[in-house]
């Protein structure tokens, strides 16, 4: 048997391999990762015996560099490139497609033959690719295509990128030449040296860690040594370690293990640039912080959509960025309200500044861990989410925070209730109101913007494409018309749903009619049986006032969480309702 290390750059290309019948005379284990991080991962593979790693393009290269059994590369096929051409051809922006000569001159050939309107900018070097991206937002792309690299630094700048993914033909095909080369090479293996001594004086709490992920030192008592094993082992702490290396700046991150929530920094002992530090900053009960979270680098996500109100969108969110005022964006559950708060925060700090994200609906006695993580980290984004579930005494603790913030932090609260409501049903605190709603945004449902609806199906295919290995990538324009035929009351989380479950179903390479009219069939029995669920049966356990909350709660979702019609139903004025909802 051949034993086999595939490291897949993306997780669509392990999901694909997954699926494959394999030739029997491979051992194969499969892991996903992508240049300097699956270099270390190559260097346990070597350790651990394998024959041969299987891998693709720059990851692949890397990894030769740097052990000394055979690497074998999966090409980059006609297929693949006709894959993803067919994947953005029904889009109206500019599109351009950055790669190495292997990859751009085959690209121009088939773009040439397909009449498609692709520009192909090749590079000689990884080095170049952020530079040549910048120039092209500079010029008005907003949509590129490359390799996972060309992927992420896209995403970095703001601009769309899409993956060209590996497709079976070229996966079994590297199996073939790693068959070959299995016969005609070595194994060899090469150890890296350890080092003789650490810092004499180092600050408590800190944990050094070699480019192997090896720990030199830590200061943290034995009590905490389960923990020590529970940050080197994180996955997220691997890949920071590898970007400090690389950039030679630190980095905030905040994970949690079993029993802790940990904000740490992390960075380069500059005495020796063979050593990382993790220096922890905060160490908390996990139930203590559990609504608040901290994200170091907030990945950019476009604003989709080709309608009016989606380029409204996208010019407000440059007009907020600029404004340096607290912001209030409310919309229905699952119209976008994170989406445009990442949005508005990358415009501003870009991956310069960490996010911290308060849930509000669980906030509890979490506003003093708050108050100690904005100390620490001096500036970026606050996101309180669905703030409009805090109580009145959480709303009054929260003024004196927001007063108190300093001017480098920029705030954004998330409601799905209108606040102007809840103001005159003295249900909001009304100074915490004017804090937080210098300028303000409504987002509209989906049945609202349901021109939008085919560029949020294009999106979540090549999405699915790349994370998933799926082998959808279209939707028939009649099939598109009869989707846009539904109200959506779930919104977008709803339509991603949907729009998962069909390409999943989907026979071939496009959604049909077919597969439409399947969903509307499930939908219409599932109402009916939910109708009848809820015509049939309420619990009348426990107190009075608990089954009174239950038929309240149970008439609010049925009438789809409209204030309005709830009250109107129910006898009651929209105050008592609002009361009655928040239990207060």
């Amino acid at each position: 048997m051949i034993k086999t290390m595939l490291i897949a750059p993306y997780s669509g290309m392990a999901e694909s391999v997954k699926q494959l019948k394999l030739p029997e005379d491979f051992q194969v284990d499969i892991e996903i990762a992508n240049l300097e991080d699956a270099i270390q991962l190559a260097k346990s593979v070597e350790d651990q015996g394998y024959d041969l790693i299987i891998s693709r393009g720059g990851t692949a290269a890397m990894i030769q560099e740097k052990v000394s059994i055979p690497v074998i590369h999966i090409d980059i096929s006609g297929y693949d490139m006709l894959r993803v051409f067919t994947l953005i051809q029904d889009t109206h922006h500019r599109v351009a497609l950055v790669g190495f000569e292997n990859i751009s001159r085959g690209a121009k050939t088939l773009s040439s033959i397909l009449e498609y309107e692709i520009e192909m900018f090749t590079i000689s070097h990884r080095d170049q690719v952020r530079s040549q991206l910048e120039e092209l937002k500079r010029l008005g792309y907003t949509i590129v295509i490359g390799d996972v690299v060309t992927v992420e630094e896209a995403q970095k700048l703001g601009i769309r990128g899409i993956l060209i993914t590996s497709g079976k033909e070229a996966i079994l095909d590297a199996f073939d030449e790693g068959r070959r080369q299995y016969q005609l090479l070595k194994r060899a293996h090469a150890r890296v040296s350890r080092y003789h001594q650490i810092l004499q004086s180092i600050p408590s709490n800190i944990i050094l860690v070699n480019k192997e992920l090896k720990i030199e030192f830590s200061n943290l008592s034995s009590e905490y040594d389960e923990l020590v094993n529970e940050i080197i082992e994180s996955k997220e702490i691997n890949q920071l370690v590898v970007k400090v290396f690389k950039e030679k700046r630190s980095y905030w991150k905040t994970i949690e293990t079993k029993k802790f929530n940990i904000d740490m920094q992390i960075f380069l002992i500059k005495q020796d640039n063979s050593l990382i530090g993790i220096y922890i900053q905060a160490l908390n009960k996990l139930e203590d912080i559990s609504s608040i979270k901290m994200t170091s680098k907030v990945v950019h996500v476009p604003i989709i959509g080709d309608s009016p109100y989606a380029e409204t969108l996208r010019e407000t969110v440059h007009q907020f960025a600029q404004a340096n005022e607290n912001i209030l964006i409310t919309g229905e559950q699952s119209t976008g309200k994170m989406t445009i708060a990442k949005a508005i925060h990358f415009a501003t700090f870009g991956q310069d500044a960490p996010m911290l994200v308060v849930d509000c609906s669980s906030i509890k006695e979490g506003i003093q861990n708050l108050v100690e993580k904005i100390q620490k980290i001096q500036h970026g984004t606050i996101v309180f989410k669905e703030i409009d579930r805090l109580s009145i005494k959480e709303q009054e603790l929260l003024v004196n925070l927001v007063q108190n913030t300093p001017s480098s932090f920029q705030i954004i609260s998330l409601s799905e209730q209108d606040l102007d409501s809840m103001l005159e049903a003295e249900l909001f605190n009304s100074d915490l109101y004017h804090l937080i709603s210098a300028l303000s945004f409504y987002t509209k449902p989906l049945r609202e913007r349901k021109e939008d609806i085919a560029a949020f199906i294009s999106y979540f295919l090549s999405e699915f494409h790349t994370h998933s290995g799926n082998e959808t990538l279209g939707i028939r324009k009649s099939s598109i018309d009869m989707l846009k035929e539904f109200e959506w009351h779930g919104n977008l989380g709803e339509l991603q749903r949907r729009v998962k479950e069909l390409s999943i179903k989907a026979t071939g390479y496009y959604i049909n009619e077919d597969h439409i009219i399947e969903l509307l069939e499930r939908k219409d029995k599932q109402k009916k049986n939910d109708l009848m669920d809820r015509d049939n049966y309420i619990s009348i356990e426990g107190t009075l006032e608990e089954i009174e909350q239950a038929i309240i709660h149970k008439v609010y979702e049925d009438e789809n969480r409209n204030q309005t019609k709830t009250a109107k139903r129910l006898g009651i004025n929209r105050t008592t309702l609002w009361r009655k909802l928040n239990n207060t």
